[in-house]
């Protein structure tokens, strides 16, 4: 093989790489497990006076699979409200078809995560359609109820 053969085929493999570790590193993230634990406290945000104005977006995290393990009620996942919301948020799993809700969050400040979580019931080993339910709420005193969303992923219990 030629010098300059060698050079091409060196940097295709390159860029190549680099190609692949971009995609690795900017790809959407699935959530799973999660061991470390924070429980969200009650308190009112520091700055009262910030009030979402029409023109802003709430930002609500999307989820394609949330892993679990059967048997038990107190479960790790991950559930946060990002930064730049300037909303509560009270998050709710939801089973359509059982049409049963088996956990709701308390309110979620913004730029704070819940990592440990006590479902109203045992789960069995299975996959179930999951919808997670976004309420949200002013940061005020008044908690005043906003636009809501809702995220369908599947439940993945082993």
């Amino acid at each position: 093989m030629s010098r300059k053969k060698k050079i091409i085929l060196s940097v295709v493999v390159v860029l190549v790489i680099a190609a692949v570790g971009v995609w690795f590193y900017t790809r959407p993230k699935e959530v799973t497990n999660y061991d470390v634990g924070f429980e969200e406290s009650q308190e009112k945000p520091e700055e009262e006076s910030q009030d979402p104005s029409v023109g802003e977006g709430i930002q609500i995290p999307g989820y394609k699979s949330i892993e679990i393990p059967a048997g038990t009620k107190d479960v790790s996942v991950e559930l946060t409200n990002p930064e730049e919301n300037q909303v509560y948020f009270q998050i709710s799993f939801y089973l359509p078809d059982i049409d049963e809700t088996i956990y709701t969050s308390k309110l979620i400040k913004p730029g704070q995560s819940l990592y440990e979580i006590t479902l109203e019931k045992e789960m069995e080993a299975g996959e179930y359609p999951l919808t997670i339910q976004y309420a949200t709420f002013t940061a005020d005193e008044e908690r005043t109820p906003q636009n809501g969303a809702e995220v369908n992923c599947t439940l993945v219990v082993r």
